[in-house]
This record gives structure tokens, sequence and C-alpha cells, in this order.
């Protein structure tokens, strides 16, 4: 149909005429000339085909454009997606090699879906994590080897002092060793300047899979970037396995070079061999890899269907253990499951302190902090807590503050992190979303607020979750502001706190004025007492391991409960 430049109109080629193509249909898949595009977008079942120009098709590279519309065994359109083998099917495929299948979706559901999901931010994400981290990696070795020089002038010196502090017997010896230091040097050298060529190599790669997504995105078609977007996973896949391989086989390790000048050689003229030693040790790396995709946990799956009903839910106790006493009593206000198992506690009032747990119910360690009232994890090291005032980022592997963030003059509240974005509620003004890239406010919810500063929030990619003690009301809202619908009966839930959500979107909430835990069907219609007679402010869900973590209040017992 074409040459390696050159694109024809199908319709004049299938009248053996032949004319250059200067736009494309991917519905129809084949160009068009100038006079076949009049005809094709004067025809009411052609004109919303999404038309684009010749140009602007070949920006897609040769894997993308293959993806075909049409079955290349029945010749008939997919319409439907098989998610057990990851393929598109078309009527015949599904009576023939699906038909013991189940869960058969709508294809052009699916990939708007996928669209809509971040899927494809989540790869110019880990684009851009690679860029970042190849930038880094090439300013530390750099500096090593900068540093690597720097030390090799100070052991000439201290060899070239030795040297004339004896006589000119030692002349050989001196230059021998002035010779294998240098080539220890240009060999540590060579090899990190082979890092430095490799990494330019995948550098530029990273930014060429970056102009491919940004071109699909405006110019494929949603078929054509759901189906695409698996090479181009396959291949930022690749890209980040090598940036992290480069931790594990030692590449990154710092590199020193050592010189041991022999104490007794001014004495010992005659017997010496060599001036001195001159040998590498490796360090730990000063590099920490970024990977933002997994700071935001999302999984580039077809998302999960959702239970029955709520009344199917069944919890088993799995785990209980005991927080570390404080100075005084212990509230927990608030509790996180980070990626990596830990269980981190506000310990609000007296003690001031995050508790940090290890999965087995261990003490891992406590971090002192002014009024820590909820906390959220953003990724296996850090987590961010609600205060007076602010917000802390915090890096549990150093104790330290990463970043401090002003949120007016309230007191601190609940606090959820989603996607690179932290949903906070601030007394007497809302619930607010910060995007932690620049720390700007983008979004406020007004919420009932007026008579109480304790509310909790949990988030999703698409809604967020609010409960108010005073109003004793829960109520789910879209990320854009719209509420979806409010649940309140003081007989189920009574001075609602923590409140968490599972993969399939049901609602658990902390009752602390009847001393219980209630789950609410996705849509705020039906709910359940899942749990009794255990009075908690605080509980968080890990998603993929279905699991519920309830702090007790005012205790220090935690109960870890498996969800099926």
């Amino acid at each position: 149909m074409a040459t390696s430049s050159t694109f024809i109109c199908g319709v004049c080629d299938s009248q053996h005429i032949t004319k250059d193509a200067q736009h494309w249909c991917p519905e129809c898949e084949e160009g068009l000339c100038p006079n076949c595009l009049i005809f094709h977008n004067s025809s009411k079942l052609l004109r919303g085909h999404g038309v684009i120009s010749i140009e602007n098709y070949k920006q897609l590279p040769q894997y993308i454009r293959s993806i075909r519309q049409h079955c290349p065994d029945h010749d008939r359109k997919y319409q439907h997606y098989c998610p057990n083998h990851e393929i598109p099917c078309c009527p015949f495929c599904i009576t023939t090699s699906h038909s013991k299948c189940n869960g058969l979706q709508v294809l052009e559901e699916v990939a708007k879906t996928s669209e809509l999901s971040g899927q494809y931010e989540d790869m110019k994400q880990s684009l851009r994590d690679i860029g970042n981290n190849i930038e880094s990696i090439k300013t530390d070795r750099e500096e090593n080897v900068k540093g690597i020089l720097e030390q090799r002038k100070k052991f000439q010196s201290e060899i070239t002092l030795v040297r004339q502090q004896i006589n000119s017997h030692l002349d050989k010896l001196e230059e021998q060793a002035i010779e294998n230091l240098k080539s220890t040097e240009d060999k540590v050298k060579h090899q990190i300047e082979t890092l430095l060529s490799k990494l330019s190599t995948s550098s530029e790669e990273a930014k060429e899979l970056g102009n491919i997504i940004s071109a699909m995105s405006i110019y494929a078609s949603d078929l054509q970037r759901f189906l695409g977007r698996k090479e181009i996973e396959s291949k930022v896949a690749k890209s980040e396995e090598y940036i992290s391989s480069l931790v594990e086989d030692g590449s990154l390790q710092q590199v020193t070079m050592n010189c041991s000048i022999d104490s007794n050689v001014s004495g010992i003229l005659s017997s010496i061999s060599s001036l001195c030693t001159i040998s590498t040790e490796t360090g730990k790396t000063n590099i920490l890899l970024t990977k933002e995709k997994e700071k935001q946990a999302q999984i580039m799956t077809i998302p999960p269907t959702a239970q029955t009903s709520i009344y199917d839910i069944n919890v088993q106790l799995v785990q209980t253990f005991t927080l570390p006493k404080g100075n005084d009593s212990t509230y927990i206000t608030g509790c996180t499951i980070n990626p990596s198992g830990k269980m981190i506690f506000a310990d609000f009032t007296q003690n001031k302190r995050l508790i940090i747990m290890n999965a087995d119910g261990n003490l891992h360690s406590e971090i002192q902090l002014s009024a820590p009232h909820d906390v959220t994890s953003i990724d296996d090291r850090r987590v961010a807590v609600s205060e007076d005032r602010q917000i802390q980022i915090i890096d549990l592997s150093t104790k330290e503050i990463e970043l401090t963030i002003k949120i007016g003059n309230g007191q601190g509240s609940g606090i959820s992190y989603t996607q690179n974005k932290l949903s906070y509620c601030e007394p007497k003004k809302g619930i607010h979303t910060l995007k932690l890239t620049d720390c700007s406010v983008y979004n406020c919810i007004a919420i009932d607020s007026k008579n109480t500063v304790w509310n909790f929030v949990a988030s999703t990619p698409n809604n967020i979750y609010h409960t108010n003690m005073n109003t004793k009301k829960v109520t789910c809202y879209k990320v854009t502001g719209e509420k979806l619908w409010e649940f309140r009966d003081e007989a189920v839930i009574h001075s609602p706190c923590g409140v968490a959500v599972d993969k399939y979107s049901n609602v658990y909430v902390a009752s602390s004025g009847n001393d219980s835990i209630v789950v609410i069907s996705p849509d705020g219609s039906h709910s359940r007492t899942l749990i009794s007679q255990i009075k908690s402010w605080a509980i968080d869900i890990d998603k993929e391991n279905n699991t519920l973590i309830v702090a007790e209040f005012p205790s220090n017992h935690v109960r870890v409960y498996k969800i099926s």
C-alpha cells in the first residue's frame, strides 16, 4: 500500500488508480487523497472516523501503525476484549477461540477506560524518571571521576615527597609507582566513562519513547493507543530494569583509591620493591533512584469487577499487636500501610509521635513530631503527616523532614495520598487537593465543618470520601467536587472517623460513636456493620493484600483483619 515514504489513496487504488494519500483514516485503515477525503467527510457513516494527515500518521512508529481495527482471521472489526488472553476479539473470535473465556468486555469502553485510568501518564512518568535517574547517575559518576582525580593528585604528591626524601636509587621505583597509580585511575575512569556513554544512549531512547507517546496521545486512535502501549511498556520496563541493575551489579558504588606508603622505606632502600600499594575500594552508592510510578502504586491492568454485594464481604482476625507505650495515654488518630508492609500510626496529644511497626507487629522506629493528626503513605520510604497549619513529608529511613507545606491557620485533620496528589481537610474551609510536584492547590471542595476539626478523608483516582464527626455524615465526591452521594443513618454510623476504600470501591468507616466498623456500598445506598465492639478512630486498607488494620482508641492495641 505504501513505500517507506509514500502512502497511496486506498479508494483510488481499489479503482486501479494510483494517487498519493495526504490523509489517513485509522478506522478505514487506508490513505485518502484530497478528492476522496471530501467524499469521506461527506458520508454520515464515515465523517466521525478521526482522519489525520499523513505527516502526523508518519510520526507513529511502525509497530503502532501496524495495529489493525479488523480481525485478520475473519475480516471483521474487533468489538470485544478478552482479559484472559489480553487480545481483542471480533464476533467470530468469541464463538470460536474465546467461547470458554469469561469477562469479555466491550473494546471501545476498555480502550477509553485505559486512556482515562492514567496508564499513559504512568509511562510518561516512568520515562521522566528514567531521564532524571540517568542525569543523576551521570552527575554522580562525573563527580566520582573528579574525586578520583583529586585523590590521584594527592597520592602522587605523597609519592613524590617520599621520592625526594630518599636517594636517586628510588627513581625507577617512583616511576613504576606513578605509572601504576595512573593506570588504576585510567581503569576506573574508563569504566565510569563507558557507563556514562551507555547512559547517554538510554537517555536518548527514553526521550524518543516520550516523543512517541506524545504523538500517540494526539494522533493515534484509542485502539492503537491501547494496544500499542504494550510494546512501549516493554521498552520502558527494559530501561527501568537496566537502571535498577546498575545498583544491583555494583556499577554505582563509589570508587576510591588507596595508597599506602611504606613507613620504613627511608631506612631499607635496598629491600624495597615498590613505593606504595595502589588499590580501589567501593562504597555505598549516593544515588537514590526515583520511581514515581511505584510511588503512585497504580496497577496497569483492567479494573477489577466489583463485588456483587457488601453482604458477601467477610473479615477474619489474623493478627493483633500492641504499640509501644509513650509518656502518656496512646491516642491513635490516623494510620496507614506502606507498600513494603510497614504500618505507621499517628499518636496525637501528649505523645506526639509517629510509630512505625514492621509487618510482623514488632517496633521498627518512632519519630517525634509536634502534633500528628493523620498520616498517609506516599511510597515505601515516605509518608505525609497532617499537623496544625502544615503538612510534613517525612523520610522514614532517615527520620528527616523532606518538605514542609503550609496549609493555613486551621488544626490538622484527615489526609490521603493518590497518584502524586494529597487530599486533606482544612477546618472551616473544605477539602483541598495538592499536587506534590509543585505544592500547588488546584481544587477545593466546600464541606460543612464549622463545628468540628475532626474530618477524615480517603481518596482514589476518581473520588474523595469524607467523614464528619459532628454532622455524622459520610460523603462521596468526584475529584472535581461534584457530590455523588451522602450517607447518614445514626442507627448504623455515629460519629464517623477514619475512612478507607478497598479495590472494589467499598467504603469502610470507623464509627466511633457506637464502637463498630461499617462498610458502605460503592453507590452509598447500602450499609452493613462489619465489626462490632471495637472503638476506633483510625483504619486503613492494604488493597494489594486485602487486609484491614484497625487501631483501637484510646488504646495501644491494633487488630489486622483479612478481607475476603
